[in-house]
């Protein structure tokens, strides 16, 4: 059987994936990313239309740099959505590929300790926070992917 490093045992892919998130909640963030965009088309186009971009050059710049914020908001919200900020279960370092063990009976009625973790994208840095995982014989700290 091969195992995906990081991965929780026996669970499929689409269970790791799967979002529990409401109707509400969507429409939430549906409004939040209008909010977003909304900045953008300002920061873009100010009061006058032009908001003080003459060359093509000027105006380039600041639409890649509204894009690349809408696209790190995106990405940020979307991330911590995710189920993986929880690792029940135990799970393979990734480095030395032995089992890490999951949390304690005790430590799943408490809500996870996260830790805050700067990953960089293609489109600037994305500030994430997920259930870090120690493997004691590697001495490291890793996130379970999910």
């Amino acid at each position: 059987m091969i195992r995906r490093m990081g991965h929780r045992r026996n669970e499929p892919r689409e269970a790791i994936m799967a979002k529990r998130i409401t109707k509400q909640r969507l429409e939430e963030l549906r409004r939040e990313c209008h909010r977003e965009v909304d900045e953008g088309f300002d920061q873009m186009f100010g009061n006058d239309g032009q908001n003080g971009l003459v060359t093509f050059t000027e105006r380039e710049e600041r639409a890649c740099q509204v894009g690349d914020r809408l696209s790190c908001w995106l990405l940020e919200t979307h991330i911590s959505l995710d189920q993986a900020v929880e690792t029940p279960g135990e799970c393979d370092c990734p480095l030395c590929g032995r089992e890490v063990p999951g949390p304690t009976a005790e430590e799943q009625n408490k809500p996870p300790e996260l830790q805050g973790r700067r990953v960089r994208s293609r489109r600037g840095p994305i500030d994430l926070e997920r259930a870090a995982r120690r493997c004691n014989p590697c001495r490291r700290v890793f996130f379970p992917l999910g």
